[in-house]
């Protein structure tokens, strides 16, 4: 789906992928978030953080997958996902508001009314898979035997609307607090997480619902290290 000049409406029907973008022969080369280069192959088009989401297209009455580097609607988005009267876009529709050109382009984002996605949508989801993960090897998303596909994301899907999206910050909190917590208990995690259908080897992999129980956990246990420094340092110190 590209955004047309006007009101763009679509539906948000997965969980987002996230990562890199780089370009090479004008062609698009995507990275996994954990991933980024240390620097872009043309040193006039930076590297753009992107998200990636399975859409219903109003326009076009079709799935698409919606690529977006915009910061400004990737703001919009995270900011609708965490305020309490709207929660994650899968119980409403977004219009995106495209005006100008070039870099004079700006972009409004604005939520329709909460009700459930119709049965038709549903339906042209589940007959047009797609499997976003193949952006990162530039493959066909859309293309016949992959070994699973991306999974619905409207309500019921998902356990509650935190899942939808991990913010870089979170990430990187997370991985700074996980790093320092014992290493016996890095492994016993990684080892459990390793287990997981798919295995998941680093923490940048993991699910937004996983990440959550994961972030909350993890902040816990790094606590109570510090407590114990804490307690230690005050011993010593006398």
């Amino acid at each position: 789906m590209k955004f047309q000049d006007g009101e763009n409406k679509f539906r948000i029907m997965s969980a987002p992928i996230l990562g890199w973008e780089d370009w090479i022969d004008n062609r698009p080369v995507r990275y996994k978030l954990e991933d980024k280069p240390t620097k872009s192959h043309d040193a006039s088009k930076p590297i753009k953080h992107f998200w990636s989401f399975i859409v219903f297209n109003y326009a076009s009455e079709q799935i698409e997958i919606l690529h977006i580097t915009q910061a400004s609607i990737r703001s919009s988005l995270e900011a609708l996902s965490r305020d309490a009267d709207w929660g994650a876009p899968y119980t409403y529709d977004i219009k995106v508001t495209k005006k100008g050109q070039g870099k004079d382009t700006e972009y409004t984002v604005n939520p329709c009314p909460h009700r459930p996605v119709d049965q038709y949508i549903v339906t042209c989801f589940s007959e047009r898979k797609c499997y976003l993960e193949a952006l990162f090897d530039n493959a066909d998303p859309f293309a016949l035997g992959w070994p699973h596909y991306t999974t619905l994301g409207i309500a019921g899907k998902f356990e509650n609307d935190s899942e939808f999206p991990i913010s870089m910050e979170d990430l990187r909190d997370i991985q700074i607090m996980f790093a320092n917590c014992p290493t016996d208990y890095q492994d016993q995690i990684m080892k459990s997480l390793g287990k997981m259908i798919p295995p998941i080897k680093k923490i940048a992999e993991l699910p937004p619902g996983i990440f959550h129980k994961f972030k909350d956990a993890i902040q816990s246990k790094y606590q109570e290290e510090q407590n114990k420094t804490a307690e230690l340092f005050d011993l010593i110190t006398g």
